[in-house]
């Protein structure tokens, strides 16, 4: 049965009234039993220090992980669980379950809204934001500068998703009702939509409820018959310009998610599951989309929570039993050097080095110079291999040379943007015990370039091949 527009306002006026009248009865999900935890709490304040060393540039990084517990439960570790900040797009993930929500007491399917929805999710489009905020709410734009009864009604309106999650105990302090800009109402708020801006600032997020909100997302709490809907949506790629924490997970990894970037804003809602069966919810709030991450190339430029992911797997154990994984310095035995490296080993200006120290060199059209990683592959397969090098301004363009089962492979890098992270040159067949990545210093791309030799990791594809 449809409702008419009297019966749908009442009943979320009702809603908003039960639960401020009951707030305190919810932390911040009634769906699972979600435990605090101390422990997890500190590893993820040790990870976060260790992170922001190698990134000076960010001041900025608050998080939440859900790690599943014993009997049903969930475990949580925090940093800064509650501070809000401007979610950018995503904020769309909340209006994604409540206009899952709206088709359902109206009676639609739950692809009802797809032709805006679709393109919300999968390619944050604020257009297509708009015109799912204007079906949902029943309250488009109109032109007014005065806040008198007939706003106050339409501002009500605007509020269907945070009536919503406040009535699951997902909205806490957060400002959840705003579009997203340039929208289907204009290119900046204007009219009624500047003024609810005026009056509530902009939307606003923190990591806690952010989780606990793609907890019920994921595991079914929220519309359990838009459940598998929801989800093919919300999957990425993990290299692609729609991942942030994509890039610090093995491969073969499931990861669903919706990012944000805009201004400073860099962050992440996520769940992900490893290919070892662990699976954990992860929201990262941050200011890392300034220099040098901006000036990097897509999808590079949204690529740094990446780092921040990776470590805190390997901090809580949550990779073991996952395919090998091996991450080889230069300084490790397996490295072979020829001619004359000099070594990189100041934290302040080398903060993005991958460990102690880094090599470096001159390019010259000899090439006789030359760092080799043996990489003597535990076991025969499919291997993911990725480099990491420190960022230089003398940098430039140098060949990789992957020695692989079926020959070898040339790679450029641009050593002069990307650094302080792992950049993937794809995936290789290897043969037992065997396997090389090299690096010359032979030509250049600039005159007088600097050629930069520091980490190499690769990482074994689940199963035979990569699918």
């Amino acid at each position: 049965m449809k409702w008419n527009f009297r019966d749908y306002f009442l009943f979320h006026l009702a809603l908003w009234g039960i639960f401020i009248m009951n707030q305190s009865v919810y932390s911040d999900t009634s769906a699972f039993a979600i435990v605090d935890d101390p422990a997890l709490s500190g590893i993820m304040a040790k990870v976060r220090s260790e992170f922001l060393l190698i990134h000076p540039y960010l001041s900025r990084l608050d998080s939440t992980i859900l790690i599943p517990g014993e009997n049903g439960t969930w475990r949580r570790g925090s940093y800064n669980p509650e501070v809000i900040a401007y979610p950018a797009s995503s904020v769309k993930l909340a209006y994604l379950a409540s206009a899952m929500y709206w088709c359902r007491i109206n009676g639609f399917p739950y692809n009802h809204l797809d032709n805006a929805i679709r393109p919300m999710i999968e390619r944050s489009d604020n257009p297509a934001t708009g015109r799912v905020i204007d079906a949902i709410t029943l309250a488009p734009n109109y032109q007014t500068s005065v806040r008198d009864r007939q706003f106050d009604l339409w501002n009500r309106k605007r509020q269907f998703t945070e009536i919503y999650l406040k009535s699951r105990g997902l909205l806490e302090n957060q400002t959840i009702m705003h579009k997203t800009y340039p929208s289907n109402s204009g290119e900046s708020p204007n009219g009624a939509e500047k003024l609810a801006l005026d009056l509530r600032n902009g939307n606003r997020m923190q990591p806690k409820c952010s989780a606990s909100l793609m907890l019920e997302i994921v595991k079914g709490a929220i519309e359990p018959g838009a459940n598998e809907y929801m989800r093919s949506l919300l999957k990425h790629d993990r290299w692609s310009g729609n991942s942030e924490f994509g890039f610090g997970l093995p491969p073969g990894s499931i990861y669903e998610n919706k990012y944000g970037q805009a201004y400073d804003t860099l962050e992440d809602i996520a769940y992900i599951a490893l290919p070892n069966g662990r699976e954990f919810i992860l929201a990262a709030f941050s200011n890392g989309y300034v220099e040098p991450e901006k000036s990097n190339p897509s999808p590079y430029n949204v690529s740094l929570l990446g780092g921040y992911c990776e470590a805190l797997i390997e901090a809580f154990g949550l990779d073991q039993g996952c395919p090998p994984k091996i991450k080889i310095d230069n300084n490790d035995p397996n490295v072979t050097i020829s001619g004359d490296w000099s070594a990189g080993t100041d934290p302040k200006t080398d903060y993005d080095m991958f460990g102690q120290n880094y090599l470096f060199t001159t390019a010259d059209n000899a090439g006789t110079k030359s760092v080799t990683w043996n990489l003597k592959v535990p076991e025969a397969g499919l291997y993911e291999v990725c480099v990491w090098h420190p960022q230089k301004k003398a940098g430039g363009i140098v060949d990789f040379t992957i020695h692989h089962a079926a020959g070898s492979t040339k790679v450029d890098v641009n050593q002069q943007v990307c650094g302080g992270r792992w950049r993937r040159l794809g995936d290789y067949e290897f043969k037992a015990g065997e396997g090389s990545v090299i690096l010359t210093n032979l030509g250049g791309s600039t005159p007088h370039q600097v050629i930069l030799a520091d980490a190499v990791k690769i990482t074994r594809w689940h199963g035979a091949a990569k699918p």
